[in-house]
């Protein structure tokens, strides 16, 4: 099984947890590939890494600047999700470019994303089954927001995934109260270091639900 594993948060190898979580699947005959930003090299380093370029964007803006100097996952989404629709627009196209080039390189028969921001909608917009790792902070910042793009963007992209995971319990809860309304009890695990097997058993019960 080959998977692509997307990241809202930094990528830079060898020590963020994408590149762990690449070593531990390898441990069970997965292979795998890292899709988010970073500021390595472009292209496609020896860490197994496809780059989502920023840096040029920063300049436009103080919360991508932000973003950058950060590094957190949430730090990204909290950016993305108060960009005004033009700024949004082209990190999409951004990481939209990359995430293909990804899967055309790749081929990966699942994509697990890692948090649920709107790198998750273009990975579901690649057309490969997809699995989606939720944190209660990816959702329940939106509760009482404005509607905004970016959220109707990771509602689509939920509603669309062949898996959703929740963080714990009461992510599970948000999800069904305000994302989710009929779906089954949700699978719930925390995105520990050591999370590479319950993640290569997610990706199987993503590309068995896709299989039918």
């Amino acid at each position: 099984m080959r998977v692509l594993l997307v990241d809202h948060g930094c990528c830079d190898p060898p020590t963020t947890r994408g590149h762990r979580y690449r070593a531990q699947l390898a441990q069970q005959g997965i292979e795998a590939l890292i899709c988010g930003p970073a500021e390595t090299s472009p292209g496609l380093p020896a860490g197994g890494l496809h780059r989502i370029d920023l840096q040029g964007m920063a300049a436009a803006s103080p919360l991508l600047l932000h973003l950058l100097r950060d590094g957190t996952a949430q730090a990204f989404m909290q950016a993305t999700g108060d960009l005004p629709g033009h700024l949004l627009g082209v990190v999409r196209e951004a990481a939209r470019q990359t995430l293909a080039a990804a899967v055309d390189a790749f081929d990966p028969d699942v994509i697990f994303v890692l948090h649920a921001g709107i790198l998750a909608d273009l990975a579901v917009e690649t057309g490969a089954p997809v699995a989606v790792h939720v944190a209660h902070a990816d959702v329940a910042q939106y509760r009482h927001a404005p509607p905004t793009q970016a959220r109707e963007l990771v509602a689509a992209a939920l509603a669309s995934a062949e898996l959703v995971i929740a963080a714990d319990d009461a992510t599970a809860q948000e999800l069904h109260q305000h994302w989710l309304d009929d779906t089954p009890p949700l699978p719930v695990w925390p995105l520990e270091d050591g999370a590479g097997e319950p993640i290569a058993a997610a990706c199987r019960t993503a590309l068995k639900r896709r299989q039918g």
